[in-house]
């Protein structure tokens, strides 16, 4: 870790011009540009207000911060959206920049991270979206200041994955396949789309082991002033991101002495 994060610090400029690059690929040839980070967040909560309030009619009662469907829903749904991004970018970070690994000195495990970066760019948009729609619609609390603990363990989690995969899909091109599976399963084991106190009681083991269930529960109860994961909870989850990006950073750092000669 300590490798990876001092290769980081002396890279800091390259790895800049890299996520400026990422941001600008997103939207190359657009005449919107960076408008689409804007316009995006805003009709997804659009369409999800009208499809769930309008046509379904879901209310939800005061035990879930909100009566409105789509706002806890988006409350989940925005960290959710920043790891699975990441992960499934990160994937395939190496494979798509080959040229730049081959023909270049350029330290490889800057371009995973450049791209968590830009990612995360496009997360604090729709968050501040979202905290002015619950500011103009609702209240925001100083709760929503938890924020900038599950964040930070969010990218570390999520990065120390993007590491593993990525140098993965170097050797195993069908890794990105199964990490789509993978996902989409996840997902329904995060409760993005539920609270987790409607998690039967027999299984709520297996909840606490996610550390994403956590953090998505602790992200979305900081934004609607909820009660907070407890301390053990959120230890696992710490302990959880902390081993998980030292796991990806070994693993990549010993995998990328091949990148060459494979890609």
């Amino acid at each position: 870790m300590i490798f990876v994060v001092k290769r980081l610090a002396a890279n800091r400029s390259l790895l800049k011009n890299l996520v400026v690059r990422d941001l600008k690929q997103r939207y190359v040839g657009s005449m919107g540009g960076v408008l689409w980070s804007v316009i995006r967040p805003i009709v997804l909560l659009i369409s999800y207000t009208f499809v769930f309030t309008v046509i379904l009619g879901q209310r939800l009662g005061p035990q879930f911060g909100t009566d409105s469907f789509p706002i806890f829903f988006f409350c989940g749904f925005l960290p959710w959206l920043l790891f699975s991004d990441t992960v499934i970018r990160n994937c395939s970070a190496i494979t798509d920049n080959a040229p730049l690994i081959t023909k270049t000195i350029i330290p490889a495990e800057i371009l995973p991270v450049s791209i968590t970066i830009s990612n995360l760019v496009h997360h604090l948009i729709g968050l501040a979206i979202l905290i002015a729609a619950l500011g103009f619609f609702y209240d925001v609390h100083l709760s929503a200041l938890w924020i900038l603990l599950y964040l930070p363990m969010l990218l570390m989690f999520a990065q120390g994955l993007g590491w593993i995969v990525a140098g993965l899909h170097v050797f195993v091109r069908d890794t990105i396949q199964g990490l789509e599976i993978l996902l989409f399963l996840w997902l329904w084991f995060t409760p993005v789309f539920y609270s987790g106190d409607l998690v039967p009681a027999r299984m709520r083991y297996l909840f606490n082991l996610n550390p994403m269930a956590i953090i998505v529960t602790g992200y979305r109860n900081s934004l609607l002033h909820l009660a907070q994961p407890n301390p053990v909870q959120i230890a696992w989850v710490l302990a959880a991101s902390f081993g998980i990006f030292a796991l990806g950073a070994l693993f990549f750092r010993q995998a990328k002495p091949a990148f060459p000669d494979v890609l």
